[in-house]
């Protein structure tokens, strides 16, 4: 949240709270529990985000000839998932299934992040290198504007399902729109960040978000549905927390430039994923041709 203005922090309000509470109406109790009960899924979302993104980022930080700031940037991206961006991909899942999936696990990582993600970061950084995490605002945060919205839609579903059914394109549809605005609002602060790390420095950003894609896609099977997801999901790094303890940790405010610049990229990339993979389903939903 932080490098916004007032504005463009409301549109991402709105967004994020829009978007679970869409969720929320779509699907019921029983389906979002069941991604809680999964015990195949959550341990591939877990070695997905918690140890083999991390330990891409954290040798790539170490052993490539990069600058200190962007070693540093890319340790706390690469041990900070729960990207609450990619809610924007992962709620627009025609089954229900999907769609409880992907707002389970975009939940549950942005949660588990607030506590994981700053030990993976201690461990990473150099010793002495002081780590501050807001955790209070955190967890508030993730309290007010994702785990209360879908209770919300939750109760309405499970009490008033007609209704439930007709708020939800509405509901989906303000999210959306907000989360354009916003994106629009940041691109001044994105343009100015994507400039100032040149080419090579948003090429290995690209790469980056290839391979935490890549690594869920392979981690998401075997069903196909899922794959996707945990695609989504482990590409789109949580910015809000990665920004919030560089701030606070960090002397040398260049260490943002990266972390913004990634924000630049990773929406756009996964906008393109998520278009590939309704493009393959497409044809694959067709009948084949008979001669």
């Amino acid at each position: 949240m932080f490098l916004m203005d007032p504005l463009t922090k409301v549109l991402f309000y709105v967004f994020l709270a829009g978007s679970m509470l869409g969720i929320g109406l779509k699907v019921g109790k029983d389906e979002i529990l069941t991604v809680v009960r999964d015990k195949s899924w959550l341990p591939r979302v877990a070695i997905a985000n918690f140890v083999l993104i991390p330990a891409v980022g954290i040798l790539a930080a170490k052993l490539l000839p990069v600058k200190p700031e962007n070693g540093l940037a890319l340790i706390v991206l690469a041990c900070a998932p729960g990207g609450m961006s990619a809610l924007q991909f992962l709620t627009k899942k025609q089954e229900t299934a999907a769609l409880a999936y992907g707002g389970g696990t975009a939940v549950l990582l942005t949660f588990l992040s607030i506590f994981i993600s700053p030990a993976l970061i201690a461990l990473a950084i150099p010793k002495g290198m002081p780590l501050t995490v807001p955790y209070g605002r955190a967890i508030l945060f993730v309290a007010l504007f994702m785990l209360l919205p879908l209770v919300l839609g939750l109760l309405v579903h499970g009490l008033a399902r007609p209704a439930a059914g007709k708020l939800a394109g509405p509901v989906s549809l303000i999210a959306t729109l907000a989360f354009v605005g916003a994106m629009i609002k940041l691109l001044n602060i994105t343009k100015w960040a994507k400039g100032a790390m040149g080419t090579t420095g948003l090429l290995s950003i690209l790469v980056f978000i290839l391979i935490s894609m890549l690594i869920g896609w392979l981690l998401g099977g075997p069903r196909k549905f899922t794959r996707p997801v945990l695609a989504a999901s482990s590409s789109m790094r949580n910015i809000a927390l990665a920004l919030a303890i560089a701030i606070r940790s960090f002397d040398d405010p260049a260490v943002l430039t990266p972390l913004v610049a990634f924000l630049a990229i990773m929406v756009p990339s996964n906008l393109v994923f998520s278009l590939i993979f309704k493009a393959a389903a497409k044809r694959a939903a067709k009948p084949a041709a008979t001669p």
